[in-house]
């Protein structure tokens, strides 16, 4: 069996749900679990969502409109008066939970609101392609991930409860995989022991696909996007861009570790776990062969690999009394990144000082440096790029930092990076 993951360009429109559909009726005879995104840019509507109800502002009920416009718009056109019964029975009845959530006051906990409310898109986007694959006479099943992925209480970016989890792929899917159906499924979602919505983090479907592929034992796993494949640098800002066509699943994990968008940075482990490649290709021109990602005895020889990490901060950390950044002090700055959930991209000290490069997420960075002034001085400076280049030679480098100015610099026998000034 092979799971597919469609992505939210990929079914942006009636058009794309329509390609999708015949992208699968080519694997009519396989046993397929397919994972989909929120259509398009919902997830950032229902992430701008979160904030008007959190806030308490007035304008949730006009964007709400907006997203049901926006998906009723597709259904119109996806289906015929006589036959658009059970996709709008859906949709009235997941519009009336998201509205009785948004009738609610907010609780404390910003986190817990992101979960109930952005999980919505999933919900929504999946109810649209099966009831259209079922119109299609494809047998299908639809099943909510809540009732699979089953999650700690982090709610924004939560950690896999793994045995529970694998029970219940195995207790959900794996019957409806007996009988020859595909399976539909959400992406990015899951559920707490308590069974509270949570998610994945940004671009979770890509982890979701992965972990039911590593429980169900796919033959492979494929991520259906709108470039040909892994490319060495994102095309919509480098003209050097071009595919690879294959990765190991240790550059892989390297290359999102340090921040290229392809794939969710978790999504490589479980799949090495059990040696399933990953498979990377375009639904523009589905026949092509795209990228694939898997366990090579020899690494190829990779191109220069571009990624530039935008909304960086530099927060400069020094000790209040002139003396050395001590291990000690290193040891408690970074307890309180983990504490915070703050990530760090790039790290230097000096003698009395230590800099942070991280990625400027006010939730996170504005308590971490509250943290940090009771025990430091605390100078930042946010509105910088992290250029990080894989594999890199000096004249890429050159290009890439010349006329810049370069706040943090550092470089390794494979990877150069530095942090500039737009």
């Amino acid at each position: 069996m092979k799971v597919f993951k469609f992505g939210g360009a990929s079914v942006k429109n009636a058009e794309a749900v329509i390609n999708i559909a015949s992208i699968l009726d080519t694997y009519r005879k396989e046993k397929l679990v397919i994972v989909v995104s929120a259509m398009d840019k919902t997830t950032n509507a229902m992430e701008n969502l979160v904030v008007s109800h959190y806030s308490l502002n007035k304008t949730a009920t006009e964007q709400l409109k907006k997203t049901k416009d926006f998906h009723y718009g597709i259904i119109n056109t996806l289906f015929d008066k006589q036959n658009n019964g059970p996709v709008l029975n859906r949709f009235d009845q997941l519009f009336k939970e998201l509205e009785s959530i948004l009738e609610e006051d907010p609780v404390d906990n910003y986190n817990y609101e992101y979960a109930q409310i952005v999980c919505y898109g999933e919900l929504l986007s999946t109810s649209i392609i099966y009831e259209y694959l079922v119109s299609q006479n494809m047998e299908a099943d639809w099943i909510d991930a809540r009732k699979i992925i089953k999650t700690n209480n982090d709610y924004r970016e939560a950690k896999i409860n793994w045995p529970q989890t694998e029970k219940n792929i195995k207790k959900y899917i794996s019957p409806s995989i007996n009988k020859d159906k595909l399976v539909i499924t959400q992406g990015f979602i899951g559920s707490t022991a308590e069974r509270m919505t949570s998610t994945l983090g940004r671009e979770g479907s890509d982890f979701t696909a992965a972990i039911l592929g590593s429980v169900l034992d796919a033959e492979y796993v494929s991520v259906w996007k709108d470039v040909p494949g892994i490319l060495n640098a994102d095309p919509k800002l480098f003209n050097f861009a071009k595919k690879m066509d294959l990765v190991s699943y240790k550059e892989a994990i390297e290359m999102t570790y340090y921040g290229a968008k392809v794939l969710h940075p978790k999504t490589i482990k479980p799949l090495e776990n059990k040696g399933i490649p990953l498979h990377v290709r375009s639904f523009i021109k589905p026949a092509a062969e795209g990228t694939v990602i898997k366990k090579l005895d020899k690494e190829p020889l990779y191109p220069p690999i571009t990624i530039k990490e935008p909304n960086q901060i530099v927060i400069s950390i020094y000790t209040t009394d002139f003396s050395f950044i001590s291990e000690s002090d290193m040891s408690r700055i970074l307890l309180l990144c983990s504490k915070h959930k703050v990530r760090v991209n790039m790290m230097q000290n000096k003698a009395i000082s230590m800099n942070l490069c991280c990625t400027n997420k006010d939730y996170k960075i504005e308590p971490l440096i509250k943290a940090l002034n009771k025990e430091f001085t605390i100078k930042d400076k946010g509105g910088l790029e992290l250029l990080t280049i894989r594999h890199y030679n000096y004249e890429i480098v050159y290009e890439l930092s010349k006329s810049k100015n370069i706040i943090m610099e550092q470089k390794s026998a494979s990877t150069y990076q530095f942090v500039i000034e737009p």
